[in-house]
C-alpha cells in the first residue's frame, strides 16, 4: 500500500501554514552509524533550527540543491520557483552575469523550509544580498578550501589569521564549518558596493592573508599552482555564486551541516561532528553563534584599500569562473602550463562579454580615461585646446534610466550625485558613453569652481548625500565621447569624436555642459591666463588625429607653476617606517600671526627620507607651545582631522617641529587657503625668517566669471 502524504501544520509570522509531505519515509541519507535521515527527518531538522536559519539566511534569493532520490541519486540546482509551489512562497527578481533576469525564491518563514524538504532540498545556497537590494551584497564571504595534502585543521589555522586581517580592515569575522573539509568566514557589511567591488575587497584580504601565510595559503586560481595549501576561493564573491548556508545540510555521508561556531571553540571542532542529528541540540543549548552578526555591519572600504595597494604593486585582476563572461582586465583563461609564448592574451579571450548587452554600448564599464602628461609649453601641430577643469574625472554610461558614473579608480560614484543622474538621463543620448569632469560651482559665490565643496559630496550617509545634492548640486562638463550605441568612437580620431560630442549634446542644458575648445593657440593661452581666476587648472592639448587610448598619457597639460617660501612645522612618517619621513607639513602665517597649515611636500627618494628624519630630530617639539598643539575652531591645522575622508584607516597624525626652518616649494594654484595639490621641494631657504613666510608672497590670479567659461563666453 502506498504511503499516505502527511499534512504538516506549521506556525509562523504570517499565521499557520499547511505543507504536504509525501513519501515522508524516503531515505535521503543512508545509515552511516547514527541512523538514516528520511525526508521527514530532514523536515524535522529544518523546523528545529528554523529561527537561527531564517535569521541568517532569510529574505535572500535562494538556490536549492535538490536530491529527490537521496544523496546517492541524481541532483540538480533549482533557481526558478517550480510549478505547484505554494502561494505563500515569495520571490524576488535577480539579474545574472549574462544579463538575464528571472525570479528566485525567498525564504522567510518555517513553512518555506518544510516545503523545501518536501522537494528533496539538501543544500541551501543563499545569495549574499537581501531582497530589498539584490545588487549590493550585505555579506562578505570567504571560503577556505583545503587542497590535497591539507585538511580542516589547516583551514582553521588560516581562519584565525584571516580573522585578524579582517579586523584590521574594520570587519568582524564569523566562522562556520563548511560541512566538509573547509571553513567559511563571513562578515556582515553595509550594502554600499556592488558585487565586483566586494569581490575586489575579498581579493585584497585574500592576498594579504597569503602574504602572511605563504606556506599555508594560496590565491592561485589554477590548481596546478596551488600545491599543498589552503585555497582562498575569492570567486565565491561573484554575482550568482553562493556558499552553503549556515545550518544547511550537505550531501555527504552522515548528514553533516554547515555549522556556525564561536572562535574560541573552532580549534576543538571536528568537521563532521555537527549533523542533522546533533546540531539542533547545540543550537538549543548554546544559541546561535552568529546571533549578533546583524549588529556588526562594517564597510568594505578597508578591504578595497588592500585591493588598491595591490594594484599599485602591479597586482591586477584575477580569473573569473569558466562559465562567466570574459571580464575587463581578466588574465587569460588558460592554465600557465598550457600558455604559449607565441600567443597574446587577446588570443585567449572569449567572445565579447555578454555584460556588454546590459548597456547596449560598444564600451562597457569599467573603462579607464585617456590621460595627459605635463609640459612647459603648448605643443605645435594639429591640436584642439580645451580648458583644464578642476573636479572629478568621470566616464559616464547611460542606457535608458540606468546610469553609471565612473571614476579614475573605477569605483562608481553614481550614488553620490543623484542630481546628475537625473540630468544625464534628460540630456545624454540613450546608450551613450561620455567622458568629462564633475565640477562644483561655488555654492556661495557662484562665480568660480570650489573643489573643497566638491569633496564634501563623497559622504557615506544616504541622507547626507540627498541633502547635499540640493544644497550643493554638482555639474558635469563633457569633453569626449567613447561610444554612441554600438558605434565605438574610441577607435576614431579625436576630430571625429568632438563633432559627434557636439551633435550629441547640442540641446544639453545645465548642469550638463560642453567644454569650450579651440585650435587657436593664442586663444588657448588667453584662457590659461584668464580662466584661473574662475578656479580652472590650466589648458589641455589634444591631438586631433589621436584615437582614444585607455589609461595612456597621450594628451598634454599646461598648468600654472609658482613658488612659495613656507615654514616646515611638522612631519609624518613614511608608511611602514619608523625612521623615514613620509611628508613635511607646510605652514604660512596670516596677517594676525597665526600659522596655517597649507599643504605638504612628500616626494623624496628613500635615502633622503631617512636623512631628513635625522636632520629634523633636534626640532621635534612636544610642548604645548607649538602653534598647532591646540585646535582652534576656525583654524585649519593638520590635527583638525586625524583621518582622511577618503581613507578612514589612513593615519594623518603628525610629529610637531619647532617652526624654524623655511623651504621653497613649487605649487600650481591655491584652493582657499591651501595648496590645491601636493607641493614640490625646490630648496631649503636658510636665509629666510619663518615669520616672513606669509600669504602676501602668493600670486593671486585676477577673478574671472565662471559662467563665461561654461557658456563659451556668450
Amino acid at each position: 500500500m502506498a504511503e499516505q502524504p502527511e499534512i504538516l501544520k506549521i506556525d509562523g509570522p504570517f499565521g499557520q501554514r499547511e505543507v504536504k509531505l509525501s513519501s515522508a519515509s524516503k531515505v535521503l541519507w543512508p545509515d552511516d552509524g547514527a541512523g538514516p535521515v528520511t525526508k521527514r527527518g530532514l523536515a524535522d531538522y529544518l523546523l528545529s533550527v528554523s529561527d537561527a536559519f531564517l535569521h541568517l539566511n532569510g529574505h535572500r534569493p535562494m538556490t536549492l540543491q535538490r536530491f529527490p532520490e537521496g544523496i546517492e541519486g541524481e541532483e540538480f540546482f533549482s533557481k526558478r520557483p517550480p510549478r505547484g509551489a505554494p502561494d505563500f512562497l515569495r520571490t524576488v527578481m535577480c539579474t545574472y552575469p549574462s544579463g538575464r533576469r528571472h525570479e528566485q525564491l525567498v525564504f522567510d518563514e518555517p513553512a518555506d523550509l518544510a516545503w523545501a524538504a518536501q522537494m528533496g532540498t539538501v543544500t541551501f545556497h543563499p545569495w549574499p544580498v537581501r531582497e530589498d537590494d539584490v545588487d549590493n551584497p550585505d555579506e562578505l564571504r570567504i571560503d577556505l578550501d583545503p587542497q590535497p595534502g591539507t585538511d580542516f585543521k589547516d583551514a582553521v589555522k588560516a581562519a584565525h589569521v584571516l580573522r585578524e586581517v579582517m579586523a584590521e580592515v574594520g570587519l568582524k569575522a564569523y566562522a562556520k564549518t563548511s560541512g566538509n573539509r573547509g571553513v567559511h568566514v563571513f562578515a556582515r557589511i553595509k550594502p554600499t558596493h556592488e558585487f565586483q567591488h566586494v569581490r575586489h575587497g575579498v581579493i585584497g584580504i585574500a592576498r594579504e592573508l597569503e602574504r602572511r601565510m605563504p606556506d599555508l595559503v594560496t590565491t592561485s586560481w589554477w590548481k596546478e599552482e596551488r600545491g599543498q595549501r589552503v585555497f582562498v576561493d575569492f570567486n565565491q564573491a561573484n554575482r550568482d555564486r553562493t556558499i552553503a548556508a549556515a545550518y544547511s545540510p550537505r550531501p555527504l555521508p552522515g548528514a553533516p551541516v554547515s555549522m556556525p561556531v564561536r572562535w574560541e571553540d573552532l580549534d576543538d571542532v571536528e568537521p563532521r561532528q555537527f549533523t542533522v542529528h546533533t546540531a539542533p541540540a547545540v543550537v538549543q543549548g548554546r544559541g546561535c553563534a552568529w546571533a549578533d552578526i546583524d549588529d556588526e555591519a562594517g564597510v568594505v572600504d578597508g578591504a578595497l584599500e588592500l585591493w588598491e595597494k595591490d594594484l599599485e604593486r602591479g597586482l591586477g585582476e584575477l580569473n573569473f569562473p569558466p562559465d562567466y563572461p570574459k571580464m575587463p582586465g581578466e588574465p587569460p583563461r588558460v592554465p600557465p602550463s598550457k600558455r604559449r609564448a607565441d600567443k597574446d592574451d587577446d588570443d585567449y579571450l572569449a567572445p565579447k562579454a555578454e555584460r556588454d548587452a546590459e548597456w547596449g554600448t560598444a564600451v562597457v564599464p569599467p573603462f579607464g580615461p585617456m590621460l595627459a602628461k605635463p609640459v612647459k609649453k603648448l605643443p605645435k601641430g594639429d591640436y584642439l585646446f580645451e580648458p583644464k577643469w578642476d573636479g572629478f574625472r568621470s566616464i559616464i554610461w547611460r542606457s535608458g534610466d540606468a546610469v553609471e558614473i565612473g571614476s579614475r579608480n573605477e569605483r562608481p560614484m553614481t550614488r553620490y550625485f543623484p542630481e546628475l543622474v537625473e540630468a544625464i538621463i534628460e540630456n545624454f543620448p540613450d546608450h551613450s558613453v561620455i567622458d568629462g569632469e564633475i565640477i562644483m560651482i561655488d555654492p556661495e559665490t557662484g562665480d568660480r569652481l570650489n573643489f573643497d565643496a566638491l569633496q564634501q559630496r563623497i559622504h557615506p550617509a544616504a541622507s547626507r548625500i540627498e541633502k547635499l545634492s540640493k544644497l550643493m548640486p554638482a555639474s558635469f562638463v563633457a569633453f569626449d565621447v567613447l561610444a554612441l550605441g554600438m558605434d565605438n568612437y574610441t577607435e576614431r580620431p579625436f576630430k571625429e569624436r568632438r563633432k559627434a560630442l557636439e551633435k550629441a549634446l547640442k540641446k544639453a542644458k545645465p548642469p550638463i555642459f560642453l567644454t569650450q575648445a579651440t585650435t587657436d593657440e593664442p586663444t588657448a593661452m588667453g584662457w590659461f591666463e584668464q580662466f584661473e581666476g574662475a578656479g580652472l587648472d590650466g589648458v589641455i592639448a589634444k591631438p586631433l588625429d589621436e584615437v582614444y587610448q585607455e589609461d595612456k598619457r597621450v594628451l598634454y597639460k599646461l598648468k600654472h607653476e609658482r613658488t612659495a617660501d613656507c615654514v616646515v612645522a611638522g612631519y609624518r612618517l613614511y608608511k611602514g617606517e619608523t625612521e623615514a619621513i613620509g611628508s613635511l607639513l607646510l605652514g604660512l602665517y596670516t596677517d594676525d600671526g597665526v600659522l596655517n597649515s597649507v599643504g605638504v611636500i612628500g616626494s623624496f627618494p628613500m635615502e633622503r627620507r631617512r636623512e631628513l628624519f635625522e636632520e629634523l630630530q633636534p626640532l621635534v617639539d612636544d610642548s604645548d607651545a607649538h602653534p598647532w598643539a591646540e585646535i582652534a575652531a576656525a583654524q585649519r591645522t593638520p590635527t583638525s582631522a586625524q583621518h582622511s575622508r577618503w581613507n578612514a584607516k589612513k593615519d594623518l597624525s603628525f610629529v610637531p617641529l619647532r617652526p624654524e626652518r623655511v623651504v621653497e616649494v613649487k605649487y600650481d594654484h591655491m584652493e582657499g587657503d591651501r595648496f590645491r595639490h601636493t607641493a614640490q621641494f625646490v630648496r631649503w631657504r636658510d636665509d629666510r625668517e619663518p615669520e616672513s613666510c606669509t600669504y602676501d608672497q602668493l600670486e593671486e590670479p585676477l577673478s574671472y566669471d565662471l559662467d563665461k567659461v561654461l557658456s563659451g563666453g556668450d
